[in-house]
Formats: structure tokens, C-alpha cells, sequence
């Protein structure tokens, strides 16, 4: 069924369902309690600053996380021997 198929149903459809009086008045009043109720501190779309925090602080700590993984350099005749030793490779036979 096409859209115009679908708007021409409803529109003969015809269904009046009575409502109370209080309706209309109740679905306005939720309408304007969450309109000015303040939003939640984790949408970031009202918190810009807060987004650039998060991404900020995820920086820092992959930077601090992979500055504490890495291994310092050996001097190069060091590695260098080890790599040439039999001895250095833990028992390989």
C-alpha cells in the first residue's frame, strides 16, 4: 500500500472517539513539564564542553597507557649480540 493509498483510508475512516475534557489540557501540561525540566547531565549535545573533555581524557590515558607498554631501547651492540647469541634465546635446542 502506497502513502496516498494509507492518507485516503484514514481519512475515511471517520473514527470519533470521545474524550475526556481534561485531554487536551493533560497532554499540554507533560508537554511543558518536560520542556522546562533541565536535561540530564549526559547528553552531550547540551554539554559540548563535557565531550571534549571525555575525548580529551581518553587521549591522555591512551598516550599514559602506551607510554607505561613500551620497553626502553637496549644500547645497539647489545641487541645485536643477544640476537647472534645461542645462549640469549631461552633454551631453544
Amino acid at each position: 500500500m502506497n502513502d496516498s493509498e494509507f492518507d485516503d483510508l484514514l481519512k475515511t475512516a471517520g473514527a470519533n472517539v470521545p474524550l475526556p475534557q481534561s485531554f487536551n489540557q493533560g497532554v499540554w501540561h507533560r508537554i511543558e513539564s518536560r520542556a522546562s525540566a533541565a536535561p540530564p547531565i549526559a547528553s552531550f549535545p547540551g554539554y559540548p564542553w563535557l565531550a571534549g573533555l571525555g575525548v580529551a581524557a581518553t587521549i591522555v590515558m591512551g598516550l599514559w597507557l602506551g607510554a607505561l607498554s613500551t620497553s626502553r631501547p637496549k644500547d645497539v651492540k647489545i641487541a645485536y649480540a643477544e640476537s647472534i647469541s645461542p645462549f640469549a634465546h631461552g633454551g631453544e635446542k
